[in-house]
């Protein structure tokens, strides 16, 4: 991965350094939690990408339940449970799905409890299900006893328990150790997956949360750990200025200060939008909270958006030009494609010559330059990540960046990165109203 901020960002080198030295005891507290391996700390998550265990748990639990006609993982989660599989699904398999009907298996997310959706998954259960070798439930709740994914479990496992007597077998639970989900889940002889106690949602991706369904659906999870590893030995290097996560999270931190607090990450590779959503819900939960001193109405937040090149350019690209300089911009692109093409002009010839003979890569290229050239000119600051390739490790490494990022941004900030208090007012009136209706 590549992190170029140094002649866009527009922050002041002294202002870099200056701020940098306010995080050098917060880095060196996670370098220590690192070396320790310490699974009490808040930053536990920073362990998971070497943990043998969980590796080790994950793999067997693979071995056990995938077959070779396996045609659908049906992930029920939401939130934390869910956007980090499938920020990697979607990008290595997801976005091209429709384009792809005959290629297994496929994961299909139940994320919502939207009756629709609901009813055409079941659909497919109904129909392209004929055994149930073909088809693996896995379960996904910190708590375990969220809601909405409780609700989907139901509606879903009922076509499955008409049909196969022994579908518990087909069935994987992902949740905290003793857990009331855990603890139903083993009377009924359905395996478990544990996820650590210190480790929260949003932080949760290389544990079994998405370990798991991502190795069951054939994505070398190795790979996406050593992308990880690759991330967390930046951030505890000497040379702070080689630390993308120190670094981006101080550029953040820098013009929220300048009430910048729109966050816009501008995807050009439609496959990572994903990838963007799940980053919206770390900053979110993450950073929208009162300041842990408890000043009175001393509320804290930045507004994460996602836009895709060179689609939204069409849409909103006027109002990141000509609108409010209220946005921090990081683009990310990756570099090489494997599928790249050449445009001939054999209809149109006249319309657009520029185009002709050139690659399908060259006109993004064009197009991501000159959006760049566009927002230095307007005095819009902004950072660059460069992926390699679109792959398991590329993947990792940018997920873990962007959870340390976050570590240290909510430092800056003075909230706590790994809790979400107000999440808990609407699950807590969600429950009153439906304790009152049928």
């Amino acid at each position: 991965m590549e992190f170029l901020f140094k002649k866009s960002s527009l922050v002041p080198s002294k202002e870099l350094k200056k701020i940098a030295r306010r995080l050098f005891p917060y880095r060196n507290q996670i370098s220590e939690i690192i070396k320790n391996k310490n699974w009490f700390a808040n930053e536990a998550s920073l362990n998971l990408p070497d943990d043998q265990d969980i590796l080790t748990i994950v793999e067997k639990t693979v071995n056990k339940k995938v077959t070779k006609d396996l045609k659908y993982l049906i992930n029920i989660g939401i939130g934390g449970s869910n956007l980090g599989t499938k920020a990697i699904y979607d990008a290595l398999f997801g976005f091209f799905d429709p384009l792809e009907p005959d290629r297994y298996p496929k994961i299909i997310f139940a994320d919502t409890n939207n009756p629709n959706k609901l009813a055409k998954i079941k659909k497919i259960i109904s129909q392209k299900i004929k055994s149930a070798t073909e088809i693996l439930i896995n379960i996904v709740s910190k708590s375990g006893e969220t809601t909405e994914t409780i609700a989907n479990f139901e509606i879903l496992i009922k076509p499955l328990f008409n049909r196969f007597p022994s579908i518990n077998d087909r069935v994987v639970v992902t949740t905290g150790k003793n857990s009331p989900l855990w603890r139903e889940a083993k009377k009924k002889g359905i395996d478990c997956l544990p996820i650590p106690k210190k480790v929260g949602g949003r932080y949760s991706v290389f544990s079994a949360v998405g370990l798991f369904p991502l190795a069951a659906v054939g994505i070398n999870i190795k790979k996406l750990r050593q992308g990880a590893l690759k991330a967390r030995r930046e951030s505890t290097q000497k040379d702070y200025l080689k630390d993308p996560a120190l670094i981006s999270a101080i550029i953040t931190y820098y013009h929220y200060q300048k009430n910048k607090n729109i966050n816009n990450t501008f995807f050009f590779a439609g496959e990572l939008e994903s990838l963007g959503k799940w980053y919206r819900q770390l900053m979110g939960e993450s950073l929208g909270k009162t300041d842990c001193y408890g000043h009175k109405n001393c509320l804290v937040g930045i507004t994460p958006i996602v836009s895709i090149g060179s689609t939204d350019l069409h849409s909103v690209g006027q109002l990141y030009l000509g609108g409010p300089k209220d946005k921090i911009t990081t683009f990310v692109a990756v570099k090489n494609n494997n599928h790249d093409q050449r445009i001939g002009q054999r209809f149109f010839n006249r319309l657009v010559p520029i185009i002709k003979g050139k690659k399908l890569s060259t006109i993004m290229d064009s197009i991501l330059k000159g959006t760049k050239t566009a927002y230095k000119k307007q005095k819009l600051p902004f950072m660059e990540v460069f992926l390699k390739e679109n792959n398991e490790s590329a993947l990792g490494e940018y997920l873990q960046f962007k959870m340390i990022e976050m570590m240290y941004l909510a430092k800056l900030l003075n909230v706590n990165a790994f809790n979400q208090p107000h999440v808990e007012l609407y699950k807590k009136e969600t429950r009153k109203i439906l304790q009152g209706t049928k």
